[in-house]
Formats: C-alpha cells, structure tokens, sequence
C-alpha cells in the first residue's frame, strides 16, 4: 500500500475523487490543480465520459471559478439552468450528463491550489446529498498539501548554500523541527493526520542520514514504537524527562519506560547512545 507521504499532489487529488465518488451520495468526482490563474481538469473518477479531460477552469468563470473566486464550496442543484454562474462550461459539463454539482476549493498555506468537484448525473436535493464528507476529505487534502508546504518551507531555509550540505547549526533546527512535528503528531486525535506527520518526520530523519552514511543492515530487524521515537528525539535535544513528559503529555514515569526499551531495543547504555544509534538507524535526524 502505498503511503501518502510518496504520493505526488496530483495523485493525492486523484486519490481524492475517488474518495468523494466511492464514500459520498455523488455519482461522480473530478478535480485539478491551478497553475498560475487556470485550474486543469486532470483527475476523475465516475466519469462515463472523457468530456472533463482537459478542461480549463478561470476564476469567476463557471461554478469552480466562483468557488475559486470566493474560497468557499458551492453548489448549484440544476447547473444547466442556473442564473448564478456563467456558463462558459457547459458542453463538457452537460455533455458528461451533469445535472447538480459541488464545486469545492483547496487552499493550503493561505494559497489555493486546486478544485474537487462533487456531481451527481441526476437532479438531487442538497440535503440529501453527502456533501458533508466531500468537503471533510477535500479539507483532509488541503491540510496533507498545507504540511508539505511547512516541511518544504523548512527544509529550503535549512539547506546550506555549500555543498548542498547542512551547516551544524542547521542540522540543530532540523533536529528541533523534528521533534517538534513528533510533539504535534502526539497531540493529534486524527489517525490519519497523525501518520501524515510521523511520515514527513521519517523524511526529515532520512535527509541527515543519506548525506552521511548508509542505513545498516541490523536496522532491518529493529522495530522502534512511535512513542519510543517521540521520547528520543526530546532526549536528542537535551531534554529532561520532566520537560518530555509534560511536551508529550506522558507522565515521567511512562516517559522512563519509553526510554528504558528504547535503550534496551538499541543496546546502549545511556540515553545519549541510544540517540547515537537511533540516528544511525535512520530513526533520528
């Protein structure tokens, strides 16, 4: 299965519409990514025909274009005889046979970056549509494309303009950002949002560990919990025990019993080695 940190922005708004089309009362869904003012109808799911493919959607044009204008979900129940939008759209629209449609905008960062739609080939009413868990999975889609802005943010401001390298003060933040999107994943009731941030934190580890050596062998058969790699990238700062507890809202005493099997899975003697090695593992940035 592939995990959502390797998918690329257009597969995660592929992956999207094939979330509204399969798990809402739409019978189709389809969406796109903007490029400079123009958003590119690329993605679909339910489609019975290939009149979407393509298609160029301006702001203020059509009913994505006033969702993009206005940042918001709208919804028309008869887009073919709607007064409330232009109709720049309807040959590939009505030519796939829509009749009601949702038109929902992505803006991640502060930034609008695409459109999921929601149609249904026949006339509904919107309260008996789902609409409720199309705009929750094309928020989802907004915030998973908001935290790959911040970690990319993150990492250009880290990267030395040597080498491509990391300067030593550099690879303090980064250890720091690290643990600070471990603490942030601790504290996050969403499942699915709490392995997105573990899985961008594991690509953090993995920038310091490439430019330096290969991930060992004996790290294949190492299995560190998620709660034992929170409390040492807290060690990894200097942290006491106290100060990670109250970070993870762990008590101390469960944040020693963390630390005591990270240390015995790692074979170290100390809560410094066991971050030594951790890092060698590819566990620690």
């Amino acid at each position: 299965m592939t995990q959502i940190s390797e998918l690329s922005d257009f597969d995660l708004i592929q992956q999207a519409t094939r979330e509204v089309a399969a798990s809402t009362g739409f019978s189709l869904s389809f969406g796109g990514l903007i490029s400079g003012t123009e958003l590119t109808v690329s993605a679909f799911s339910g489609a019975r025909t290939g009149r979407l493919d393509g298609l160029r959607v301006r702001k203020e044009r059509g009913l994505g274009g006033l969702a993009m204008a206005q940042r918001s979900p709208r919804f028309t129940r008869d887009y073919e005889n709607s007064p409330h939008i232009t109709h720049d759209y309807d040959g590939p629209v009505l030519g796939e046979g829509v009749v009601s449609l949702l038109a929902i905008p992505i803006v991640a960062s502060g930034t609008l970056r695409g459109l999921v739609y929601a149609g249904s080939h026949s006339l509904v009413m919107p309260d008996t549509v789902a609409a409720q868990p199309a705009v929750a999975i094309a928020d989802a889609l907004s915030k998973e494309l908001a935290i790959r802005d911040e970690v990319t943010r993150r990492m250009v401001a880290l990267r030395s303009t040597q080498g491509g390298g990391f300067s030593p003060a550099a690879e303090e933040h980064l250890r720091e950002q690290f643990a600070q999107i471990r603490q942030l994943a601790a504290h996050v009731s969403d499942k699915d949002v709490r392995q997105k941030l573990r899985n961008i934190s594991r690509g953090l580890a993995d920038v310091l560990r490439v430019q330096t050596e290969e991930l060992p062998t004996t790290a294949a058969t190492l299995r560190l919990s998620p709660r034992e790699t929170d409390v040492l990238s807290c060690v990894a700062l200097g942290y006491s025990n106290a100060r990670t507890a109250a970070l993870l809202s762990l008590t101390e005493q469960t944040v020693k019993g963390y630390l005591s099997s990270a240390m015995k899975k790692l074979d170290a003697s100390s809560r410094f080695a066991a971050v030594a090695t951790a890092r060698k593992y590819g566990y620690l940035p």
